[in-house]
């Protein structure tokens, strides 16, 4: 039965990686596609900034929604509902004749998308725990870090190879075939629901409160597309007032007896908090980084595809490396090791400016790949330990939630900083190439830095959170021993003990 267990486990662990795998490579691809495909549609600046937005857009609004779905009837409807919209609108994609048609057939995929990831979360957290949930997020991570890698390379290759104007089309379509593989299998393969919610509470949707998540998701993007303006000033005014509408409901459903969609325990919880706002920044400096980059060296350097797809795999490839293992860099390091991680990305995105503001040509693509590999090794060590780490605060029934929450602030931050590097190159595009392009790079790393210094402020309050939640811990442990010890007549011993229990202490939050 043991074995016949762990086969189970074994086999939905692959499944979810596959379905993430394809979600992930789906948008390493399509960011070297864009200029083809704006080229070949000849859309608009606003319109190449909807595209690239609308993904992670569509993609965050579904996030917290499919994740409270998925913890009521069960992940695996809400799997398979996910992965068939992501494959029918890759289809509608790849056949599109408009710029319009694939705004809608990327806003359809981020739906997709975003129902489905909360689940493959979620599983994991069902299915694992201790070290071998590490190491399943560990491998959930490589498997985002080999789409990195895959993803660039597979879609400079379609499209330097043949017409471009036909290659973006292929790269919608690769979608369909993985989609109808996995879609039998998740009806094999994956478990079905309980039919019971934990805990005590009447399981309930909060749909007004996901509508106005939405709300306030959709119009913080806004003015990165049509940028400063009165549409951008009247849209962050009305997210503030959603943002607070949205507080004030959830505090009001929860007193009804309710579940809304951010529970209390989740809401109050520093460490959760603590270690979402690392995973919006880091996730924020990936994808504007690979914006900058690509836009970089495909527009203002004037590489082919192929090429600067290979200087965007060694970080992806570093990614993956580090991943593999970075749950051992977990158990050793715990939060700590996080900080020195994000501490070495940053030195690293100073590198790549020097290199590109001083470097020209093939020299400077040499340097950044080279940087970006060492990047790539310290972003794989923060993004699997800092996700193990803060989906351990979730309380339990709400491991979808905190999931779709989680993954909100990545896709969220995602489509800020990707349409805000689109913005800085096209503003610098027809006003020279050579110093203009430099100039929006050097924006871009300016950007990424503050995100990063964002990131490390984070995580060194929540390793001083951690540390001084051990400390309280020794203390208790050293006063009962002292309470115990003379009581019975006993000199209680001194260092050993305490020294003893922080080590035990210090384990334990490392197996949460």
């Amino acid at each position: 039965m043991r074995s016949h267990g762990n086969h189970a486990k074994r086999s939905a662990l692959w499944l979810c990686l596959g379905a993430g795998f394809i979600t992930l490579l789906d948008q390493s691809m399509f960011v070297l596609a864009v200029p083809a495909m704006s080229a070949s549609l000849h859309a608009g600046s606003g319109s190449v900034q909807w595209i690239l937005a609308s993904y992670s857009l569509a993609f965050g609004v579904a996030l917290v929604p499919a994740g409270r779905l998925g913890d009521i009837v069960g992940r695996r409807t809400l799997f398979i509902a996910g992965i068939a919209v992501f494959g029918a609108s890759s289809l509608v994609g790849g056949l599109a004749t408009d710029p319009s048609l694939v705004i809608i057939a990327r806003l359809l995929q981020g739906l997709g998308a975003g129902t489905l990831n909360p689940q493959v979360l979620g599983l994991l957290q069902d299915i694992y725990s201790g070290h071998d949930r590490a190491k399943a997020l560990g491998a959930y991570a490589a498997a985002g870090g080999s789409a990195a890698v895959c993803g660039p390379l597979i879609g400079g290759l379609v499209l330097s190879l043949g017409d471009p104007a036909i290659g973006w089309r292929i790269l919608f379509l690769a979608n369909v075939p993985l989609v109808l593989i996995l879609v039998p299998l998740a009806f094999r393969l994956l478990p079905r629901p309980a039919g019971k919610h934990p805990g005590n509470a009447k399981p309930s949707i909060d749909i007004l409160g996901a509508l106005l998540l939405g709300g306030v998701v959709v119009a913080s993007l806004i003015p990165t597309i049509y940028g400063a303006g009165t549409i951008a000033v009247t849209s962050l005014a009305v997210g503030a007032g959603a943002l607070l509408a949205f507080a004030g409901w959830e505090i009001l459903y929860h007193r009804r007896g309710r579940t809304p969609l951010l529970s209390a325990s989740l809401a109050k919880s520093k460490g959760y908090a603590l270690g979402t706002v690392v995973a919006l920044c880091q996730f924020g400096v990936g994808a504007g980084m690979a914006a900058v980059t690509a836009f970089y060296f495909l527009s203002g350097a004037g590489m082919a595809p192929l090429a600067a797809a290979a200087i965007l795999a060694p970080q992806a490839a570093g990614m993956l490396l580090a991943s593999s293992f970075s749950w051992r860099f977990l158990s050793r390091y715990g939060r700590a090791g996080i900080v020195y991680a994000l501490v070495g990305s940053l030195a690293c995105l100073i590198a790549k400016d020097l290199f590109v503001q001083g470097l020209d040509g093939g020299t400077a693509a040499l340097a950044v790949a080279a940087v970006g590999l060492i990047q790539g090794v310290a972003t794989g060590l923060v993004v699997a330990p800092n996700q193990t780490l803060t989906l351990a605060h979730a309380p339990a029934g709400a491991a979808g939630v905190a999931a779709g929450f989680y993954q909100l602030s990545q896709r969220f931050a995602a489509a800020l900083c990707s349409a805000a590097a689109a913005g800085m190159f096209l503003q610098a595009h027809g006003a020279a190439t050579g110093q203009a392009s430099k100039d929006a790079f050097h924006q871009g790393i300016v950007m990424c830095c503050v995100l990063l210094g964002l990131a490390l402020l984070a995580g060194g309050l929540d390793w001083q959170r951690e540390a001084r939640n051990r400390r309280n811990a020794c203390a208790v442990v050293v006063t009962s021993g002292k309470e115990a010890a003379t009581t019975a007549g006993v000199q209680p011993p001194e260092r050993p003990t305490a020294g003893g229990t922080q080590r035990s202490e210090a384990t334990e939050s490392v197996d949460a």
